[in-house]
């Protein structure tokens, strides 16, 4: 068993007072693994065009240093949407702090819409696409920013996770098609799904933009299991591996042979 959190949250101030508050929570629960949503340690990206760079850098250099040194202090495994500062642009990555070390896996594909356009605002390379991983303990795990989740390719290799990570910063009244897309993704890849969505307002040419939250576990069977609400809040819960899931529906095995047989 693992013992995981969600920790959905608005956007944070400099100070990291409310992020060690949770964590050290979660230290006494037992957690291993927590996750945040994205736009969390940073402003959401059409704020970061109004701010100074060396305040962005700032921002996330001081969260960067805290989560390093929470994840070893209080022996987490912290996932975190961040933003990182060049002289070219904006990054925008996942940190990945265990037990002080941090590994970072960079979103790949980014909105295009004139509403929503990250993919002209962010300077990530995007030559090379795969679902990325890493190990807690014995669970295999990946990460996905929301916006991947819609494509196939990246699920090609979802069967062999234990966990899929999604951030998100969803909004407007989308919660009802994000819940089937990720209840669907789960059942078909028979793995266990946390989709952890930022709270708060943001201004978006000059209208606010509410984020509701709704954060949730799905399981390996494509059953929403934990949900929270649109406040701060705390998500806890055990996930085991999902072999009986997989075992049951055999669609690992019958994938194989269709691949076999496609033209």
């Amino acid at each position: 068993m693992l013992k995981i959190a969600a920790l959905q949250l608005s956007t944070q101030a400099l100070s990291n007072a409310r992020l060690d508050y949770y964590l050290r929570i979660c230290e006494q629960k037992d957690v291993r693994l927590v996750a945040l949503g994205e736009y969390v340690l940073n402003n959401f990206f059409t704020e970061l065009k109004q701010m100074p760079i060396d305040l962005v850098k700032e921002q996330s250099k001081v969260k960067l240093e805290a989560l390093k040194e929470y994840s070893a202090k209080y022996n987490l495994c912290i996932v975190a949407p961040i933003i990182l500062s060049t002289n070219k642009g904006f990054n925008k990555t996942c940190l990945v702090a265990n037990k002080g070390k941090i590994k970072y896996i960079n979103q790949q594909v980014f909105m295009p819409y004139s509403h929503w356009n990250e993919k002209d605002f962010f300077i990530n390379s995007t030559k090379a696409i795969k679902l990325h991983t890493f190990k807690c303990d014995n669970f295999k795990i990946g990460v996905l920013f929301g916006y991947e989740i819609h494509f196939d390719e990246f699920f090609k290799k979802a069967n062999e996770l234990d966990l899929l990570i999604i951030p998100t910063a969803n909004t407007y009244n989308s919660n009802s098609r994000w819940c089937e897309l990720i209840k669907m993704r789960a059942f078909l890849n028979n793995t266990n799904i946390l989709r952890v969505n930022r709270i708060g307002v943001s201004e978006v040419d000059e209208l606010e933009w509410n984020f509701y939250g709704n954060s949730f576990l799905c399981n390996a069977y494509g059953d929403i299991v934990q949900e929270l609400s649109d406040a701060e809040e705390v998500l806890i819960s055990e996930i085991s591996k999902p072999s009986e899931a997989a075992k049951f529906w055999q669609f690992k095995e019958v994938r194989n042979e269709i691949n076999k047989r496609l033209l």
